[in-house]
């Protein structure tokens, strides 16, 4: 057996002397309370409060109590250093802990508590008759009763708690290092005559101080063993990962900031050597809203270089489903927020926790200034591990930037997963040096560590091991305690240095895991898109009414964008929370929609002339097409919904510009029947149960479709994922599948002249699918307008096309690019790569021709051979058991084209973003002529803004093709100076500008922030 259990026995009995029980317990009362009572409870007379004792019940999911009491010290405890024990039913469930308090003592919030943070100080040294009161503010969030609640005073022995972690950290390094290892008997031999000498009898208290002082001296020698010099050395800094939401809801999550805030500000108190790290822009702001005094003491403590600012986010949001310009928002106001709040600026994108990363990012990143990436997510792979962990990551448009992978696992592991969260201990230190797979490369690692979603972050028992990991203990690489960012900028020096030895990885990083978070809680995902959506038209508009006097509405916008910003956090938008959290989405959507819709109204009623409806055009392209309109005349149409409505055409509308809406005729000509649609460019066959039997393109005369195969398969299948039920689609999804053919009716619903019709209504089980599949005049594309009233669980829906062209990847697109996939499974890399993310649309081609598959809110797909399927739909129990249960609407087209990928994003753009419906409501208005003009093929607009700090114009352009080009941009009227800036909208270099024209360079992929300054 060796020599630990007899060891461990006695360190037990040492523990057990750090803080001793004094008899004193503080007699409690309590109350239930909203969560929003808190100023009042706070203030409030507690006397009609309820005494508490030991049959108290209390606690539910969601809930919210306050405990108080007040105890004076007795003559017993004079001089001595005075703890508050807390003890309650703490439950740790997935790294939290249920329940959770904030304490205030005498009124200033002193700590949280909870079941990693159960002691608080309430004086270094006691005076007898000094009175304590004492408030807890505490949350519950499982669906468990509580039994009682008490807290006593306890007496803190420092001495002991300094000679028991002397001995016990190294005592673990010990029982990990071979047994024939020499340092192992070195540590075991101090250890043990420093416990030899120890003397444990209870009674006097100044014969147990000795002994103490008598085992130090054993203590110190192992540490003078150290072989500090030839061991690799760990960077450690405190941290706690908070979830925006996840199995909580948002209100609830503020608190739990509050609570880890305050727990490290205590222990900054009692180890000044302790350094924390925090990034969350959202979480300090809602901190400063709900608790101003930790909020103030967070910035003497950032001040003083204990705490760090880092992270250039807002908040950690999900990178593969969020739209670029959503993306660049969270850099924009993550920097300018740390800057205005603390004066920090922070240089690294930090996201540990997200579910896969997009290969647009090391662009966004470098064009913010920001230099290096951070995460441990890769290492959740079930397939392959990542060959490296300190490498550069190369974008889609060619940018490098530095990206560390968190190596922090148990000595002990045998699997390649890593962690951001340890409970620090020799294990985590020596298995991160362990995982490490770059040794010859570096030999300075980074790690964080501390308890995270309310588990409170680093302990006192964490910090005590930094330290003796510190002084050096043999076998164990050096720790040093310090900020994360120093750590970062020798790394950065040392890959300038050497840049030979240091690999790149190319592409995006794809987590092979979690993959139905691209498609889980579907309306939120459609919320997300149409809200994206509308912010774009909003800022456009606003900044056609600025030029034209208005006031540009700053705080306006800025509410909406803190909506879409927040409901992008990386368990709300990928659908991996309760059922609550979307409860709380859904009123901030609704609150978002009516507040822009408002907004529209407002901004159409200064630009357009009164009595008047309008077609408008926000993107910085001329084009046509449909209105959905209710007041002109038009062809009346049926939505998959129900609704009825009316359709107009418009030839064409001036890039950021309007026209008066007056109806347009078709230029081509359609038939439709229950079996067939058609027009002169495109013509779709469907079989007796509505699925398409062919496509054919009559321009080219090809067939779409593979022969024999079906298109627009609707297939049901069984979704039971091993591990983490809303996070993933395990590979044997397709295990059992059902095909969706109960056709209940089909009628032919348009006949033109826009467009032509046809409904399609099956039932799957309880379920109910409506789809109106339709062809414009002239159109190369087919739309599958989609209701479905779904009531089935653990079941994964998709829709297939099976293209016959010959193609060994598919196109999809990213944020500001799309990248290729291989759809076969040469690879293991490859055959994980079995449900991927897109944007707007995936495409299968060759070079002449393609099939481009278009989306309005869907983001997962998958491709095998020239097979593109389109997830529609999951609805997964785990941890929400109704999600995705009711209505939801959607829409996808399947496009032919020529081989050219501009081609396609112009018409997902189009897809997405129709020409809007305005009513005009000024006597002074002109008619929109077209705001700018930008002439270049495949350059995108995706922006159009006043900057943040001042009235100049600011665009978002993107070269979309992948491939070098230029354009020419048209400055608009009352502008002058033009500039390149970065994506914080700094650093300016001029452009020429002759006769109001500036010409634009674009790389493959490349994103240019244009600012335009107001002419004097």
């Amino acid at each position: 057996m060796g020599p630990f259990p007899a060891i461990d026995v006695l360190l037990l009995e040492l523990n057990k002397r750090i803080f001793t029980p004094s008899g004193v317990t503080v007699p409690l009362r309590f109350r239930p309370a909203h969560h929003n009572d808190r100023a009042q409870v706070v203030a409030e007379n507690r006397a009609g409060w309820t005494p508490v004792d030991r049959d108290l019940i209390w606690g539910e999911p969601d809930g919210y109590f306050w405990f108080a009491g007040d105890v004076t010290i007795p003559e017993a405890l004079d001089g001595a250093a005075v703890h508050l024990r807390i003890e309650a039913q703490f439950g740790s469930v997935m790294g939290r802990s249920d329940p959770q308090c904030l304490v205030r003592v005498n009124g200033r919030i002193a700590q949280g508590v909870d079941g990693n943070h159960r002691t608080v100080l309430l004086t270094d040294r006691a005076r007898a008759g000094e009175r304590f009161e004492i408030l807890f503010e505490v949350g519950t969030i499982e669906d468990r009763r509580q039994l009682g609640f008490a807290c006593e005073l306890v007496v803190h022995d420092g001495l002991a708690e300094k000679i028991y972690y002397d001995l016990r950290v190294p005592g673990e390094v010990a029982r990990l290092l071979p047994e024939d290892d020499g340092r192992r008997h070195a540590i075991v031999g101090h250890i043990e005559a420093a416990l030899a000498v120890l003397d444990l009898r209870p009674g006097h208290p100044e014969r147990f101080r000795q002994s103490l002082i008598a085992a130090e001296r054993h203590a110190d020698a192992i540490y003078a063993l150290a072989d500090a010099a030839s061991m690799p050395r760990i960077v450690a800094t405190g941290h706690t990962h908070i979830d925006v939401a996840w199995l909580w809801r948002v209100r609830e999550t503020r608190q739990k900031m509050a609570r880890s805030m305050a727990t490290a500000l205590a222990l900054m108190e009692a180890y000044p050597d302790y350094r924390f790290m925090y990034n969350q822009c959202v979480l300090l702001d809602y901190l400063e809203q709900d608790y101003p005094e930790l909020f103030e003491r967070i910035g003497q403590k950032v001040d003083s270089g204990q705490f760090e600012i880092e992270g250039a986010l807002w908040l950690e949001p999900d990178v593969n489903v969020s739209s670029g310009e959503s993306l660049v928002r969270h850099i924009l106001h993550g920097v300018r927020y740390h800057e205005k709040t603390y004066g920090v600026r922070p240089r690294m994108m930090w996201l540990p926790d997200t579910f896969g990363y997009s290969a647009a990012l090391p662009q966004l990143m470098e064009r913010s200034g920001l230099d290096t990436f951070v995460t441990h997510k890769l290492s959740w792979n079930d397939t392959n591990r990542m060959p490296y962990e300190t490498f550069r990551w190369q974008g889609i448009d060619g940018t490098k930037v530095a990206a560390y992978f968190l190596t922090t696992q148990p000595y002990t592991s045998t699997s390649i997963g890593t962690t951001y969260c340890p409970d620090l201990k020799p294990t985590h230190v020596m298995g991160a040096w362990k995982r490490y797979g770059q040794k010859p490369v570096n030999d300075e690692l980074f790690l964080v560590y501390g308890h995270g979603d309310g588990g409170g972050g680093p302990t006192r028992e964490m910090l005590e091991n930094v330290r003796r990991m510190e002084r050096g203990i043999p076998g164990c690489p050096k720790v040093s305690h310090e900020p994360m960012r120093p750590f970062f900028e020798r790394l950065l020096d040392k890959m300038a240095a050497e840049p030979e030895r240091f690999p790149t990885w190319v592409g995006e990083l794809y987590l092979e895991f979690h993959r139905g978070t691209l498609t889980s809680v579907a309306k939120n995902k459609a919320n997300n898109r149409k809200a994206e959506n509308a912010l774009r038209e909003i800022e456009a508009l606003a900044v056609m009414a600025s030029i034209a006097g208005h006031p540009y509405p700053r705080a306006e916008l800025w509410e909406l964008w803190q909506i879409v910003m927040l409901n992008q956090f990386h368990d709300i938008l990928p659908g991996s929370s309760i059922g609550a959290v979307f409860d709380d989405s859904d009123a901030d959507y609704a609150r978002f929609f009516a507040r822009a819709d408002a907004l529209k109204s407002q901004l159409a009623g200064v630009l357009l002339p009164a009595n008047s409806r309008f077609a408008c055009n926000v993107l910085g392209r001329s084009r046509g097409g449909l209105v959905e309109t209710e007041h002109v005349d038009g062809q009346a149409i049926e939505r998959a919904d129900g609704r009825r409505t009316a359709l107009v055409r418009i030839d064409a509308v001036p890039a950021l510009g309007a026209v008066a809406i007056e109806a347009s005729p078709p230029s081509g000509t359609l038939s439709v029947s229950t079996e067939h649609l058609a027009n002169e460019r495109i013509e779709v066959r469907f079989d007796a149960v509505g699925r398409m039997t062919s496509i054919l393109d009559r321009i080219t005369g090809r067939q779409v479709l593979m022969d024999g195969a079906l298109g627009n398969r609707l297939q049901a299948y069984r979704d039971r994922p091993a591990q983490y039920d809303a996070w993933d689609i395990d590979r044997s999804f397709e295990d059992q599948v059902w095909e969706i053919d109960a056709l209940d009716s089909v009628r032919v619903t348009e006949t033109g002249p826009l467009r032509a019709a046809i409904r399609f209504e099956w039932r799957y089980e309880s379920s109910r699918i409506v789809q109106i599949v339709s062809l414009e005049a002239d159109a190369r594309q087919v739309e599958v307008e989609t209701f479905i009233d779904w009531h089935e669980h653990n079941t994964l829906l998709k829709a297939a096309f099976p293209i016959a062209v010959n193609a060994s990847a598919v196109r999809a697109e990213i944020q500001f690019g799309h990248v290729q996939r291989a759809t076969h499974a040469n690879t293991s890399w490859d055959e994980a790569r079995y449900e991927c993310s897109m944007q707007r649309w995936v495409d299968v081609s060759e070079p002449d021709f393609g099939v481009a598959l278009l989306n309005d809110c869907k983001y997962g797909y998958d491709a095998k051979g020239t097979t593109i399927r389109l997830t529609l739909l999951r609805s997964p129990t785990y941890p929400w058991p109704e999600a995705d249960q009711g209505e939801h609407r959607m829409r996808y087209s399947l496009m032919v084209h020529s081989g050219d990928i501009c081609v396609v994003t112009e018409a997902a753009e189009d897809f997405n973003m129709p020409l809007l419906l305005l009513e005009g409501g000024s006597a002074t208005a002109a008619p929109m002529a077209g705001l700018l003009g930008l002439d270049g093929k495949g350059i995108a607009l995706e922006a159009l803004k006043l900057a943040e700090d001042s009235d100049d114009l600011i665009l978002r352009l993107w070269e979309t093709r992948g491939v070098r080009q230029t354009a020419r941009l048209t400055v608009p009227v009352g502008f002058g100076e033009a500039a390149e800036t970065d994506l914080l909208e700094r650093r300016p270099e001029a452009l020429s500008t002759v006769d109001g024209v500036v010409e634009l360079a674009f790389k493959p992929f490349e994103i240019k922030t244009i600012r335009l300054g107001r002419a004097p």
